[in-house]
């Protein structure tokens, strides 16, 4: 029985301490979480910045611990109470035990979870806030590269006015230049003009001349050639006279001389024949030819 007894009353004092270090425990826990999200939240900012969710987790917070030292409170009457009946109750009070072990883990659980939260959340509005920071600077910088463009656009716009102004006016200079210019031009080729129509009526008046002393040479050639001609005619016509009657005359001589040469030929033959019946003869009578 003191050995059961000595068994009870060390799990009933191991009880005891368990439920003191898990509250100490749970205690810790968030001390040290107020104690991170202090430090971080003054490493960036320097500001406690809390937002109704936080205070009203921070509240949840307080009141759980209020409602753990009131349960430690609870635990303590409780062991006290059951002394005096531990052997009825002993298996109540080990399962009541278990149910409060586990309890106690659902609720460092819990803190573990609002404590991953907490950071999550912390972690989340550093993030915000370094994105926010990035995001202005980003627009600081968009805007500072806007007004540069603008001021680079406005001031390429007034170089580009002074330089289409300056062009202007080099223009209209160059417009006046070329109109006094194209008058002087017009006035010299005027001139010229003026001049070369007097030249070409001077020229038409000598080719008129020329033309008036060409057509009375040629006139006089014509008429020298006409001469010409026609005594070239009469000579031609009193050669072709003497061609015909010198071939009249060739013609009477040729009939002539084929006369003559036809009575020389058939003189010929004549004598041939002669000559021929002759030798006839001798060949019939050789004592003639002896």
């Amino acid at each position: 029985m003191k050995i059961v007894k000595n068994k009870k009353t060390k799990k009933k004092h191991n009880l005891k301490l368990n439920i003191k270090k898990l509250a100490k425990k749970a205690s810790k826990t968030l001390a040290k979480v107020y104690e991170k999200i202090e430090k971080k939240q003054k490493k960036k900012r320097k500001i406690k910045i809390r937002t109704a969710s936080e205070i009203k987790f921070l509240k949840k917070l307080r009141e759980r611990t209020e409602t753990q030292k009131h349960k430690e409170k609870l635990a303590k009457i409780y062991v006290v109470k059951t002394r005096n009946e531990e052997k009825q109750r002993i298996k109540d009070e080990e399962l009541k035990i278990k149910k409060q072990e586990l309890r106690f883990k659902e609720e460092e659980l819990k803190l573990k979870v609002a404590d991953q939260k907490l950071r999550e959340q912390a972690e989340q509005r550093l993030q915000d806030q370094e994105k926010r920071k990035k995001d202005e600077e980003k627009r600081i910088r968009f805007e500072q590269k806007r007004l540069r463009d603008e001021e680079i656009r406005q001031r390429e716009v007034s170089e580009k006015r002074l330089r289409d102004e300056r062009q202007r006016i080099i223009d209209e200079e160059q417009r006046t230049r070329d109109a006094e210019e194209r008058k002087r031009l017009d006035a010299q080729q005027r001139i010229r003009d003026e001049e070369q129509r007097s030249r070409d009526e001077e020229q038409r008046t000598r080719d008129a001349e020329e033309r008036k002393r060409l057509d009375a040479q040629q006139k006089l050639i014509d008429e020298e050639q006409k001469i010409k001609n026609d005594a070239d005619i009469e000579k031609r016509k009193i050669e072709e006279q003497r061609i015909k009657e010198w071939e009249i005359k060739f013609d009477e001589n040729r009939i002539k001389r084929d006369k003559e040469q036809f009575l020389m030929e058939e003189e010929l033959k004549q004598k041939e024949e002669e000559r021929r019946q002759k030798l006839e003869l001798d060949l019939k009578n050789p004592d003639k030819m002896n």
